[in-house]
């Protein structure tokens, strides 16, 4: 080292500050001095090193397009009312730190009962009157009707302030300044999913214990492309398991064990207990059913409407919508409605609330029409400011028990997201309400464009997307049109808020005028309010519940906002409690933590599927499938019925079960004219499996390329490709009948009785059978006691079939298909040497054992047949060269001992 450098460093000021960390010890060793750099020359860097500015997976070498700096450089505004500013190291957080306001719109104050208005009509303004038209609102500065003026501005002065903040800043800010912002998506495909999580816990599981646990939740979700809101429902549903027993208690003729009155222990049986349909915009906001990871996706059906778009403004859309879940659930509607519609509003945060109203209106109207009495409503609000806003909540409140504005966790604290809750439709009717005809606009026309005469359309690319290959039922055909119509003489003031918001609807879409040259120029006129503010005023516990909320929701939300500026204007704050209220949150929500991947099956690691993985090897989607045991293969456990078995009749009239099959989708020497083993891993045509023997898999669409069958993952069935038709006009189309039930849904079915076998794979055909999907139906065979056959068989219609010259007997549907019986299966389901008959005085199933001259209504477990061990006797429907023996032969023999048996008694 030279002199001079040695000159200079000891020239340097040694630093006396008393501290001793190893690092200042470096520090003073180089000869740091305060306020000068490191260096011969002190020409090392003075100022602390800043924040890294990498973003996401950005690598080095990017340029990008636009230099937006790290945080914001415009002056932090900041509210003269300190009440309003966020204070470092002030916040106070937990998990249960949700929002949320009451209003009982109906409770007398002297009787403390339910008491709704007989009539709305008094209360709201036609759409054609001059006091619910004006000019639209184009600045929210003096909506201060239901909120003080000075917290209003203090708010709109905030959000004028993020508007000039670029949006992937004010994104990065929102990572860093709130405390629940680790919580994300979890297991669910966005977050949307763990709102609606958040939402059911401080609901008490409202929303997805409408249903019963052994019954099937029916839900619509409309406006929540692409699906997160039904992913959570479908898997609050379908991944739990609840108890049942393997037989009914009830009284025998003359039951000798007195004891048999006693239930078996109950065994776990699965069931799919959700089924949703969708409305929503077609395109980027489309339902993304790949994503549908923690749920079955086969058990939710997106409708598009009849102009094919989701558009729920568009009256013949609510009409279709209203048709498919009325046909679906057999009038009855769905227990719950969940709305998440929303926009990006960039650059006019303070007009949110205008610019939504429609669709706040829509998604009101849609929940009308197609819930069932008592069902729930849960829809996504922002700012309610406005007469209109106020007035539609005050409207809608008036056909439920109980509102609620709810603020939850997962919702930003600095936006203006909220959820109105609308607990338990009021209804005159026993099922829902239906969608009124058409709009008097142009009552005439079915055309959805024509409904305004004045509207100019605006020709557009349908453009086709990834997954969007499917065929949709989107038509309202004339037998649709019968379903899903609103009794206007029955509905009484239900039809008439339906009615009313309809009109409204049409007269917002009479003012939106579109030019010419495909813009979209600004309307004059708009409806303003829907009810006299007189009425909202005067209705004193609503006024206090809506100016309640807007005070506390606008105070919230101004010091959130003061807070994400500050995190935007400074780099290094960081919210230290993000970890810990995550983990508490996923706690108290009941939402695993474990990693969301592709897998074919429940996330939940205890729903794995073992008997999939135990036979098939497919644990995570392997690229081959393990040889399947021979006891697996039904075939073996087959055989032809013949004069031998017709000589014990009356040991087999009481010990099988009749199971009538279709016939066959091909020629009788083809590969699928026999029963095959179909294993599902995914939706996908290239996710299913057949197989014969048992050794090799084949892709199902390679061997019945047109039958399509929406099984849910996990399953594992045999079952039979056959045809059905169509009553009107004989048109043909596939379907799969299951005779028997491995798993279903990664759900082990082996070892439960065959009826109850029977039911799980029932219960998988309500769920994912949907009115007008292309998919093939899954169906379960008509399922006969023995002594029931004769009048079965001579009840049947003789029709025509496309397949099958002269009349041939048919069997109907429940949903008004056909199908030809080919031959009935005698299903072995007991143990040696049980029966089975039904009691004469209950009309339930008892057992009875020969040998000791016992009957009960309940047996053993083991003494039912497993899978693997239940036997099959084959008959077909007309003779042929395997056996002399034919149903109608078995039919007769049938019907003679039964004329026997009733003369011994």
């Amino acid at each position: 080292m030279s002199k001079n450098t040695m000159g200079t460093n000891s020239l340097k000021r040694k630093i006396d500050d008393g501290v001793t960390e190893p690092a200042w010890n470096i520090m003073r060793n180089m000869g740091y001095e305060k306020g000068k750099g490191l260096g011969t020359h002190a020409q090392g860097i003075v100022e602390p090193v800043d924040v890294s500015k990498q973003k996401g997976r950005r690598g080095l070498g990017l340029v990008p397009k636009s230099k937006i700096s790290a945080y914001a450089s415009d002056q932090l505004y900041r509210s003269a009312d300190s009440t309003l500013v966020w204070k470092q190291d002030t916040d106070t957080v937990s998990v249960d730190d949700d929002k949320i306001w009451y209003w009982k719109p109906h409770i007398n104050g002297v009787s403390g009962r339910v008491e709704p208005r007989s009539s709305l009509k008094s209360i709201f303004l036609s759409p054609d009157d001059p006091g619910s038209v004006g000019p639209p609102i184009r600045e929210m500065d003096e909506q201060f009707k239901f909120c003080s003026q000075h917290l209003l501005r203090e708010l709109l002065s905030y959000k004028d302030q993020l508007d000039n903040i670029p949006n992937i800043l004010v994104t990065e800010s929102h990572q860093r300044c709130n405390p629940y912002e680790q919580i994300k998506k979890g297991i669910f495909m966005n977050r949307a999913a763990m709102k609606l999580a958040n939402i059911d816990t401080i609901l008490d599981g409202l929303l997805t214990n409408s249903a019963a646990p052994e019954e099937i939740l029916y839900f619509a979700d409309v406006c929540a492309g692409p699906g997160g809101f039904s992913e959570y429902l479908l898997w609050r549903r379908c991944n739990t398991k609840f108890q049942t027993s393997h037989s009914s208690d009830g009284d025998s003729d003359n039951p000798t064990d007195q004891s048999s009155s006693s239930k078996n222990p109950v065994s776990e049986t699965p069931h799919l207990t959700a089924k949703g349909f969708g409305l929503t915009l077609i395109g980027n906001c489309d339902f993304r059913l790949n994503d549908f990871l923690a749920g079955p996706s086969e058990a939710f059906f997106p409708h598009y409407g009849q102009t094919k778009d989701g558009d729920i403004t568009q009256w013949a859309n609510l009409a279709s919508f209203a048709s498919l879940i009325d046909r679906a659930t057999t009038g009855q509607g769905v227990h719950v409605l969940v709305a998440d519609g929303g926009f990006d509003v960039s650059g006019q945060q303070n007009l949110q609330e205008v610019l939504s109203k429609r669709i706040y209106l829509c998604q009101c109207l849609c929940a009308l029409i197609v819930l069932r009495p008592g069902g729930h409503f849960l829809t996504k609000l922002f700012d309610v400011f406005t007469e209109f806003s106020v007035g539609l909540i005050y409207l809608i409140g008036q056909l439920f028990e109980e509102v609620a504005i709810i603020k939850p966790v997962t919702s930003r604290p600095a936006n203006s997201e909220r959820y109105l809750f609308c607990k338990s439709l009021i209804s005159p009717l026993p099922g829902m309400a239906g969608c009124p005809p058409s709009p008097k606009t142009n009552a005439k026309s079915d055309d959805p464009n024509s409904l305004n005469p004045d509207r100019v359309e605006i020709p557009r690319k349908m453009r086709k997307l990834p997954g969007q290959g499917r065929i949709q039922h989107n038509t309202l055909s004339d037998g649709d049109r019968e379903f899903g119509v609103l009794e206007r003489q029955r509905a009484g003031f239900l039809g008439e808020l339906i009615e009313y918001l309809l009109s409204v609807n049409e007269r917002i879409n009479s003012f939106q005028t579109v030019t010419h040259n495909f813009g979209t120029s600004r309307p004059k006129q708009d409806v303003i309010r829907l009810c006299d503010m007189d009425v909202l005023v005067q209705d004193e516990p609503f006024f206090k519940f809506i100016t309640r909320m807007n005070k506390q929701f606008a105070i919230h939300q101004c010091i959130a906002l003061s807070k994400l500026l500050a995190f935007a204007h400074d780099p290094r704050l960081v919210d230290s409690q993000q970890t810990e209220m995550k983990v508490g949150c996923l706690e108290r929500w009941k939402i695993a933590t474990v990693e969301r991947r592709p897998v074919p099956w429940p996330l939940m690691t205890c729903n794995r599927s073992p008997v999939i993985h135990e036979l098939l090897g497919d644990k995570e989607k392997v690229k081959s499938l393990n040889m399947l045991p021979k006891e697996y293969m039904c075939q073996w456990r087959t055989d032809w019925c013949t004069s031998h078995h017709l000589s014990e009749i009356d040991r087999l009239v009481d010990s099988r079960i009749v199971l009538v099959c279709g016939t066959p989708s091909m020629s009788a020497g083809s590969i699928p004219s026999k029963p095959m083993l179909i294993y599902s891993r995914g939706r996908h045509d290239t996710d299913k499996y057949v197989t014969l023997d048992g050794e090799e898999w084949t892709q199902m669409k390679d061997v019945v390329p047109l039958c399509q069958p929406p099984l849910p993952p996990g399953t594992l069935i045999w079952g039979q490709a056959t045809y059905e038709y169509v009553a009107k006009n004989g048109r043909r189309r596939y379907a799969l009948h299951i005779i028997d039930v491995v798993a279903v849904y990664g759900y082990d079915c082996r070892n439960l009785p065959y009826r109850q076998r029977m039911n799980v794979a029932q219960r998988m055909c309500e769920v994912v059978n949907f009115p007008g999907m292309q998919a093939s139906c899954l169906r379960v065979p008509p399922m006969l006691a023995f002594h029931e056959l004769p009048s079965y068989v001579h009840q049947l219609p003789l029709l025509q079939c496309k397949d099958a010259s002269g009349d041939v007997p048919m069997h109907r549907l429940p949903d008004g298909m056909l199908f030809r019986p080919n031959n009935i299966l005698l299903v072995k389901h007991l143990a040696e040497p049980w029966t089975e008959a039904v009691s004469r005085t209950s009309g339930q199933i008892y057992y009875f054992n020969p040998q000791k001259s016992t009957s009960t209504f309940s047996i053993p477990a083991d003494q039912f047949l497993s899978f693997t061990q239940t036997h099959f006797l084959q008959v077909p429907w007309t003779e042929n060269q395997a056996t002399e023996i034919n149903v109608s032969h078995l039919a007769r023999t049938v019907e003679h001992f039964n004329r026997i048996s009733q003369d011994n008694d």
